[in-house]
């Protein structure tokens, strides 16, 4: 898979009966998946998808969360995807949530489980004004470079830290705009309560974006009791850069489990 930021479809890795479709976070693309695919591949046909706006994909001329997850259904239906895991980060969990509700709601459900990487709280994910202000900044290579370093712990290789600050500078300025000032905050919580297929959240004590403290008092209490929760610490916000192979080996224990 190349380091390229302007893909704009689907990246699709991997021939297994199982599929996966991964949501990246705000700031993120398909590509930024690449190397967790790296321990997936051989067994699971993997499904990256861009969000509107990110990765080189058409941005919507009105994001919502509502609007994010009908691109989602429809770039699983063109796919021709009848059944798959449905893993989302950050800003993509919060819209795989909403994927899930949507499919439960109209009796169509292809999700078969939801397995949910840091995700914004169902609530509002809570960001201190100072914090939005300097995000809003876009785009900024200067700042990407910032947001990077806030966000992780382990240090990323060369590849990994052009990914991280390539695809945010890539990312539609609306569509950036959006989430930090309206998305983040529109709550899909009192639906995503009665989501009953299983639900896995994947955290770490030291993430600090979205924090161990969030997950537990915002985003647990609004997911259904059966939810499961795996913990781990030594790792920031970009799993899926920092660690890779750690994820890649957590995602299937959570998809066997």
């Amino acid at each position: 898979m190349n380091n390229t930021f302007s893909a704009g479809k689907a990246i699709v890795k991997g021939s297994g009966e199982q599929v996966l479709v991964f949501l990246h976070y705000f700031g993120g693309a398909a590509t930024s998946w690449q190397w967790v695919l790296d321990g997936l591949a051989d067994r699971y046909k993997c499904v990256c998808i861009n969000l509107p706006g990110f990765g080189g994909a058409p941005a919507l001329e009105q994001p919502s969360i509502a609007g994010f997850a009908a691109y989602v259904q429809k770039q699983v239906e063109d796919l021709e995807i009848d059944d798959y895991v449905l893993i989302g980060h950050s800003m993509g969990g919060k819209i795989a949530a909403q994927v899930a509700i949507n499919e439960q709601q109209n009796g169509k459900s292809k999700s078969s489980q939801l397995i949910l990487l840091a995700p914004s709280p169902m609530l509002v994910e809570r960001m201190p004004d100072e914090e939005k202000q300097r995000m809003l900044i876009h785009p900024s290579a200067e700042q990407a470079a910032v947001t990077v370093k806030n966000v992780t712990i382990k240090p990323l290789d060369t590849e990994r830290y052009a990914m991280a600050v390539g695809t945010q500078s890539l990312t539609d300025n609306n569509a950036w705009r959006w989430w930090i000032n309206e998305g983040m905050n529109d709550s899909i919580a009192d639906d995503a309560k009665k989501l009953q297929l299983p639900i896995t959240v994947i955290t770490s004590t030291d993430d600090a974006a979205v924090t161990f403290k969030m997950t537990v008092e915002d985003t647990l209490p609004n997911l259904p009791k059966h939810t499961k929760l795996k913990t781990t610490l030594g790792i920031g916000h970009l799993y899926q850069l920092e660690a890779p192979e750690w994820l890649a080996e957590t995602l299937e224990e959570a998809i066997e489990d």
